[in-house]
């Protein structure tokens, strides 16, 4: 016999699309990213002493692209979110978790999917990222996620052994 479903719904705002473009960003790029900046910089600070004007210029050149790139996939991520959320109407999703499926429900529409298609979980203190694939993933603020759905998520996650981070 199975067991009754966990229903509940989130309500989107612009501060969680910016939050979940932060977060994502944040394991995307990581603490490497950062200290990735500060050797460029620090490389170009090398590079001021002496005389080799064309190892600075090209140092600057280079550790800006990088900082431009790191940049841009925060801002990609977060209109993307906005988008989602504008395309929302009403702003809410309502979740569906049943043993075989995890499903979302909302203006745009209804899907299921099976918890084998969850590839991995990063889990935030005011947000959880359920990711699909490469640069997609849903949104759950864990202050409108239930406690029992959060442990219900992460058991199935375990079972069928997606990767928890957190």
């Amino acid at each position: 016999m199975e067991s009754e479903p966990i229903v509940f719904t989130v309500r989107y705002t612009r501060e969680a699309c910016w939050i979940s473009a932060l977060r994502y960003w944040q394991r995307r790029m990581g603490v490497r990213y950062a200290i990735e900046v500060v050797i460029g910089v620090g490389l170009i600070a090398l590079a001021t002493q002496g005389p080799y004007r064309w190892l600075e210029i090209a140092l600057w050149v280079v550790v800006s692209i990088f900082i431009f790139l790191g940049a841009a996939i925060l801002v990609i991520h977060w209109r993307r979110a906005l988008a989602g959320l504008a395309a929302l109407d009403p702003p809410e999703s309502t979740w569906r978790l049943t043993e075989e499926t995890i499903g979302q429900k909302s203006s745009l529409g209804e899907s299921a999917i099976r918890w084998e298609g969850l590839v991995e979980l990063w889990k935030f203190d005011d947000v959880w990222l359920l990711i699909w694939g490469r640069d997609v993933y849903s949104t759950l603020p864990v202050n409108q996620f239930p406690r029992i759905a959060r442990q219900f998520v992460e058991r199935k996650l375990k079972e069928t052994g997606a990767r928890i981070r957190g």
